[in-house]
């Protein structure tokens, strides 16, 4: 595999998994739950989120083929699955302008008087990893080469890591994006990336239903 053919993997990858991760939706959260701390302190809490979500996807792409087997389930199988979900989240960015899969339950005022380490939980799961961040990677991941394992893991593990330094950068400017785009533009970022992702959504449709209907024909 030429260099420009890995570039261009590398960037479906981040391409398919920024707008689902969408760090945009995850700075309101941020902003609330370290307004008192120091700039240091808010960085160390952006930082370590975004590491351990580059380690849960990380995680979730290796083990991914495991779970598969253990389970039964198909490859096809997966990319629908994965579709589905991706493209219900997708809609629910565009039409309401809000990625309600990275929601938590609980007010920032409620966690951030806990005084707790919050970069694990909520920011990194299920603010940055969540459903829909693992749904991509396991869709990704199913639709590497029998033959090209571990380059392909390799190319889906350099797109989550630029994309998670993508998230560290934009919440570590979260300030600054809050007050440059407003409520409304950042509402408009986020359908943009919602009609992106559903762009990879039904891409990801239409190669298992016609991985299934290969699989079927054959039988």
């Amino acid at each position: 595999m030429t260099i420009l053919e890995t570039l261009k993997y590398v960037s479906i990858v981040v391409l398919g998994l920024l707008p689902i991760m969408n760090p945009l939706t995850t700075i309101p959260l941020y902003m609330a739950l370290t307004q008192r701390m120091t700039p240091e302190t808010r960085k160390v809490q952006a930082r370590k989120a975004c590491l351990y979500a580059f380690c849960i996807l990380t995680t979730f792409l290796l083990l991914g083929n495991g779970i598969i087997s253990l389970f039964g389930i198909s490859m096809p199988g997966i990319r629908v699955a994965g579709g589905i979900i991706i493209l219900i989240l997708a809609l629910r960015m565009i039409f309401s302008g809000f990625d309600t899969s990275s929601s938590v339950d609980s007010e920032p005022d409620e966690i951030k008087h806990a005084n707790l380490d919050y970069s694990f939980s909520p920011l990194a799961m299920p603010s940055l990893a969540g459903p829909g961040s693992i749904a991509v990677i396991m869709s990704f991941g199913s639709q590497i080469p029998e033959g090209s394992l571990i380059l392909g893991d390799a190319i889906v593990i350099t797109g989550i890591a630029i994309t998670a330094g993508i998230a560290y950068v934009a919440l570590s400017a979260a300030g600054y994006i809050e007050k440059l785009l407003g409520e409304h533009g950042m509402q408009a970022i986020t359908k943009i990336m919602g009609f992106l992702l559903t762009c990879v959504a039904v891409q990801f449709l239409a190669s298992g239903i016609r991985d299934f209907y290969i699989e079927f024909s054959t039988i």
